[in-house]
């Protein structure tokens, strides 16, 4: 009897050790046209992969499983998800909270025309209150919008990643704003990289940091980075809110009306608590905007008189033709790879 128990002990740690040294492995699931992506998320495991073949989805995503990717076989020209329909439409692709890190990768990301009473339309999703415990990386997608805009790219989460995004724009309503890209929390965000975008315009602001709520909520050391923004109606760039220590820098910010770059000090309207502290504005191109940077002021902040509230250096105007060297180096790399190294980055759309 003894025996037996010393070869099933023995027999449990050779399984151990092999689980140990050799564990199940994250699955890849493939979609093909006609299947359904949240078919495929609901049946997928944490870790896993998912990649899309080329087609068009018409379904809204709400992504719920830990650390998963998400991504395109053949990049963003070729693989379209969404609308969806009806009241679901108000976010095409939602990620939410305590799930480590989702990458969404390489789709065009298509809204509805609709005016649904109360839409208020996102393409990829992380609301405010979704921010912890998720780092979301989005990269290499474009949001093409067919009637109204709320956000085109929303995330809330530490160390998230928007790198290499089209966006279009469009208004929402008279009384809301829309936004290209925008980070907005009411709890703690931090470490997000904003790069290689490019905002083509009619959306009011073309990226927004934000905090909302005055009850709390900040957003620490972003980066914005090489990214086109141009033809917003209010702001290029608009950051409001206790938002500490962003750097902006090496983006081209052209053709907007009101401003390119501006910082709101009057506790975000009322909505937040606090002001912009640490901006630094640093070797960006500034072309054609009604003004380039532009604070607004609130007599009751907490900057003493003369102090800086933001430290800008090194910017310069945007040359007025293509070719722009600037421009074709920040959307190369991109265009390789959603379409192989052998195309040329001027005729990215």
């Amino acid at each position: 009897m003894n025996k037996i128990k010393s070869i099933l002990i023995g027999i449990l740690l050779i399984v151990s050790i092999l689980t140990i040294v050799n564990p199940v492995s994250a699955a890849t699931i493939t979609v093909n046209p006609g299947d359904s992506i949240q078919t495929a998320i609901n049946g997928a495991a944490p870790g896993d992969t998912i990649l899309v073949n080329p087609g068009t989805y018409n379904e809204n995503i709400n992504i719920t499983v830990p650390n998963l990717t998400l991504k395109s076989v053949a990049g963003r020209d070729s693989t379209i998800i969404g609308p969806g329909a009806g009241a679901n439409q108000n976010t095409v692709i939602s990620i939410q909270a305590g799930l480590g890190t989702i990458t969404v990768e390489g789709f065009t990301v298509l809204l509805s025309p609709d005016k649904i009473s109360g839409y208020h339309p996102i393409g990829i999703g992380q609301r405010m209150g979704a921010g912890a415990g998720t780092a979301s990386h989005i990269f290499n997608n474009k949001i093409k919008v067919t009637g109204t805009l709320r956000n085109g790219i929303q995330v809330s989460g530490e160390n998230s990643q928007i790198v290499g995004n089209i966006v279009e724009g469009g208004p929402l309503t008279a009384d809301w704003g829309s936004s290209g890209i925008l980070i907005a929390t009411t709890g703690t965000a931090k470490n997000i990289l904003i790069k290689d975008n490019k905002l083509l315009g009619e959306m009011d602001y073309g990226i927004g940091i934000i905090t909302w709520g005055t009850s709390g909520g900040e957003v620490l050391d972003t980066i914005i980075e090489g990214n086109i923004v141009e033809k917003t109606v209010y702001a290029g760039i608009s950051i409001g809110g206790k938002v500490s220590n962003t750097i902006v820098r090496n983006n081209i910010i052209k053709n907007n009306p009101v401003n390119g770059l501006e910082e709101i000090h009057t506790n975000y309207y009322g909505y937040a608590a606090g002001n912009p502290t640490g901006t630094k504005v640093w070797y960006n191109q500034f072309y054609n905007n009604g003004k380039d940077i532009d604070i607004y002021d609130d007599p009751n902040d907490s900057y003493f008189i003369g102090e800086p509230k933001l430290d800008a250096r090194g910017n310069t105007g945007c040359p007025t033709t293509l070719p722009m060297n600037k421009f074709l180096k920040i959307f190369q790399k991109n265009f390789e790879k959603n379409h192989g190294n052998g195309g040329n980055a001027s005729t990215v759309d």
